[in-house]
């Protein structure tokens, strides 16, 4: 009779807890450990298989195994802890009784910190000796449970500002030779925007440094003489680099304007636009640059009309900083997902591990951040559901939006901006404790 070739799905999760302190594995120490569960349905494993086998390697150290007997094991789940995080080979064996594998299969594991990734692993069945094996990855959510709104928001208010404004946002955040710096907007009436500057100790209590902007909008008849924000700081040969957005109007054409500092204080306009807003980049809002092998990836949101209701994500490359290219397969994320609500924005990217990991915002609602994950910072692949939404916030805020994603001294933060019940806009920290 000819052999039915069975297939069965493992699913596990990768759930990295950050900072473990105890584990029985002897691997070189690190300070960026976690763990991976395996959980799948004990329903549909194929008759004979009794023992679950999983293997992790990886050169210079110590190999991983952890076996499961589904005959006396109560659960269905295999755990491993305190695995440092990196490129790991992974193979699971489905063996019965004698030992004998039944089913097998392998691929390469990034473990990466503070981030849940999901893969679904199909372990086909071993002919004299043999198997196909087939091997489908996706990225799973973020450890939305890690992420925590700090008790003390908000972090920085009008209050902090020597002129009395409506609100403040759009929080740019550096750290630098031991001393947070932030570049914020400050609004005023009818809209208009100009930048501020703060410095803080430890991320937390802000003070702002002078009793006047650092940047302003420019004279009348110029591309930014209604108001201008900030887009991201860079410090590049002991030289600060403000990008930043410009209009002539509250919903005119956004340009990127570019500002040169020796102290991040005092700013030099560039003069032109270095991205020029069309027809098709209507509102280009510039939120993050990171450069990798001497190339500027720059990703900011746009769209085709005066409303902004159809935002899209979408990036430009450059080889120093100021001629900039659009990308031709732009937009590199749409809304697709129901809590996007058809418009999404201010992308912020954190290149870590060779991971580019992005948090982004949806620009309708304004009350939820999601994440894209990718390996070539060009493809993306966005989580299903949010990580973080205004239901989280210690302050209740009624919306959340333009969210700051980095790596500040080893610590993943995102400052945000809240906006109360009264309408009052603040600039919030989100972070994963340490």
């Amino acid at each position: 009779m000819k052999k039915t070739l069975a297939v069965f799905f493992l699913s596990f999760v990768i759930l990295l807890s950050g900072c473990s302190k105890q584990s029985t594995i002897t691997n070189p120490p690190s300070i960026s450990t976690g763990g991976i569960n395996f959980k799948f349905d004990s329903a549909a494993i194929p008759s004979g298989v009794t023992v679950i086998s999983a293997t992790l390697t990886r050169t210079g150290y110590t190999s991983i195994i952890k076996n499961l007997n589904l005959i006396s094991d109560s659960t269905a789940d295999i755990s491993l802890p305190a695995i440092q995080i990196g490129t790991w080979h992974l193979k699971v064996d489905a063996k019965n009784n004698d030992g004998t594998i039944l089913y097998t299969g392998e691929t390469d594991v990034q473990v990466l910190e503070n981030v849940v990734v999901q893969l679904n692993l199909t372990l086909n069945p071993v002919a004299t000796g043999m198997g196909t094996i087939y091997i489908f990855v996706t990225w799973g959510t973020i450890n939305s449970g890690q992420w925590t709104d700090y008790g003390g928001n908000p972090v920085l208010t009008r209050n902090n500002n020597p002129i009395t404004t409506n609100g403040v946002a759009y929080s740019k955040v550096l750290y630098d030779n031991g001393i947070y710096k932030m570049w914020y907007g400050s609004y005023f009436s009818g809209g208009a925007i100009n930048i501020w500057y703060a410095e803080s100790q430890n991320g937390i209590g802000w003070h702002t440094i002078g009793s006047n902007p650092v940047l302003t909008k420019g004279t009348s008849g110029s591309w930014d003489d209604y108001g201008v924000v900030p887009s991201l700081v860079m410090k590049i040969n002991n030289q600060y680099r403000m990008y930043y957005m410009g209009s002539r109007g509250l919903n005119e054409m956004l340009n990127i304007g570019l500002a040169l500092s020796s102290d991040g204080i005092n700013w030099t306009k560039y003069g032109a636009p270095v991205m020029a807003a069309t027809s098709q980049y209507y509102m280009i809002a510039l939120s993050n640059i990171i450069i990798k092998d001497s190339t500027y990836l720059a990703y900011f949101n746009y769209n085709n009309s005066r409303s902004g209701s159809n935002n899209k994500i979408g990036m430009a490359t450059s080889y120093d900083g100021i001629n900039w290219t659009m990308y031709a397969n732009n937009p590199i994320l749409s809304a697709t997902l129901t809590w996007e609500g058809g418009s999404i924005y201010f992308p912020t990217v954190v290149l870590d591990n060779n991971q580019y990991q992005m948090v982004y915002s949806n620009a309708l609602q304004q009350n939820a951040f999601g994440m894209a994950i990718s390996t070539d910072g060009y493809n993306f692949t966005k989580q299903s559901t949010p990580f973080f939404i205004n239901s989280n916030t210690t302050e209740n805020y009624v919306q959340i939006a333009y969210p700051d994603f980095k790596k500040l001294n080893s610590e993943y933060r995102i400052y945000y901006t809240g906006q109360a019940a009264s309408g009052e806009l603040s600039i919030n920290l989100l972070k994963i404790p340490n």
